[in-house]
């Protein structure tokens, strides 16, 4: 806390507080009772020592607001692939073809035989799924309160509808307000592609057998006959038969039936079960959904990232507070000057003519202790003394000043 002293600007406070307030003698503030020429307080008066008074200034703070930073949680949409793996379940049908030369009867046979099996078709798989085509949009709010009557509104950052502490200050709150909410749609995922049903394929297939033997299963005698006189007879059997009779040579083998496999489609990175071998063969997964549990204010590493709608959340980086503008101080000033004793007065007998004195007057005596009271407004150097009110002065303005009674000594500082 510093100390100033008040010098020639602080006559007019001593004229607003010494006379007629009972802290100045009657003799300085009532001149005609001199009894000595030239000094207007007349003769013998004692030494009249300096009276000081002290204003205390209170200190100027301004409130410094917190520091703040938005922060969201993150979500994005991952496209993924499949592969093909396929495992045996059955065997193809492989036969082997006997022949032989004989000269006999040949009765045709047919039978069907299926190339590949009908197999059932199945309708398309997917799902909804809701994406965001724009984020909503939020705006800040600050909210502001009324000095005077401590009533609260909600208003843009800056906004501020008075002056010298009387309006509205902001109390450093926020709010998010939606201004447009997100906009979104429904969008058909394929999880799995319709797979149309396909019918069965086969032919028909004629044998000539000698008569008497028995046809392969599936196959039927047409009724038609024809004599074959050493030639060769054919017959197809299952690897690991043999045809009934002798003379009978296998010549080659041939596969009538295609192998029947079992495929499935994994996502890319995850290993099929025992027996599956891969195919090559690929194809878009569904979408995989990714999203960040903790808010950041920036997105994670990667493509694609957006905020999550109504995720947004408001962190303080540094608390509010208070910073003094200027520190609080002491003026002192003088209340009554110093004046020194004065003449003494002519003893009766010695021939000195001796001056009347007012009747009624006291003598000057000890100057009362000057009580703490309002002070004028007085330009005191650059320093402007205000009555004390007991309101908060905003930085930049002056503080209110609290006049303490006179010590009856010169202040500690010296001056």
């Amino acid at each position: 806390m510093r100390s100033t002293h008040l010098t020639l600007g602080s006559l007019a406070l001593v004229a607003v507080v010494g006379v007629g307030s009972g802290l100045l003698p009657s003799a300085a503030a009532t001149p005609g009772i001199a009894t000595s020429p030239g000094d207007p307080r007349g003769c013998g008066q004692p030494e009249v020592p300096a009276q000081w008074g002290t204003v205390e200034h209170p200190a100027v703070t301004r409130t410094v607001p917190a520091v703040t930073r938005s922060e969201w949680r993150w979500e994005r949409t991952v496209d993924t692939v499949e592969r093909a793996y396929a495992r045996e379940i059955s065997a193809a049908v492989v036969v082997v073809r006997w022949t032989r030369t004989v000269d006999l009867l040949e009765i045709e046979h047919t039978r069907t035989v299926v190339d590949r099996p009908a197999e059932p078709g199945s309708p398309e798989e997917g799902h909804h799924e809701t994406r965001v085509v724009a984020p909503a949009v939020v705006q800040t709010e600050w909210e502001f309160v009324q000095q005077q009557t401590g009533n609260t509104r909600w208003e843009d950052e800056g906004w501020n509808a008075g002056d010298n502490g009387k309006g509205w200050s902001p109390t450093g709150r926020t709010r998010e307000v939606e201004v447009t909410p997100a906009v979104t749609e429904q969008v058909w995922v394929v999880d799995r592609a319709a797979v149309p049903a396909r019918a069965e394929e086969s032919h028909v297939e004629t044998l000539w057998l000698p008569a008497g033997t028995t046809p392969p299963a599936g196959a039927a005698p047409t009724g038609a006959t024809r004599v074959a006189s050493s030639s060769t007879q054919e017959l197809d059997l299952p690897v690991g038969e043999s045809p009934a009779g002798t003379g009978w040579v296998p010549v080659a083998s041939s596969q009538i039936g295609a192998a029947e496999e079992e495929r499935v489609w994994l996502p890319d990175g995850v290993l099929p079960a025992d027996g599956f071998l891969p195919t090559g063969e690929t194809r878009p997964g569904a979408p995989r959904q990714e999203a960040t549990t903790v808010t950041t204010p920036l997105p994670p590493a990667g493509e694609g990232w957006s905020p999550v709608p109504g995720s947004e959340v408001v962190v303080a980086l540094a608390a509010a507070y208070e910073e003094v503008v200027e520190p609080a101080w002491v003026e002192d000033f003088v209340v009554v000057p110093a004046q020194p004793a004065t003449a003494p007065c002519a003893q009766p007998g010695d021939g000195s003519e001796v001056l009347p004195v007012d009747e009624g007057v006291d003598p000057p005596s000890v100057v009362p202790a000057l009580p703490e009271v309002p002070v004028a407004p007085a330009v005191l150097g650059e320093t402007e003394v205000q009555p004390v009110t007991g309101a908060v002065v905003p930085a930049g303005e002056v503080a209110p000043a609290t006049v303490v009674a006179p010590s009856g000594a010169l202040p500690a500082s010296g001056a």
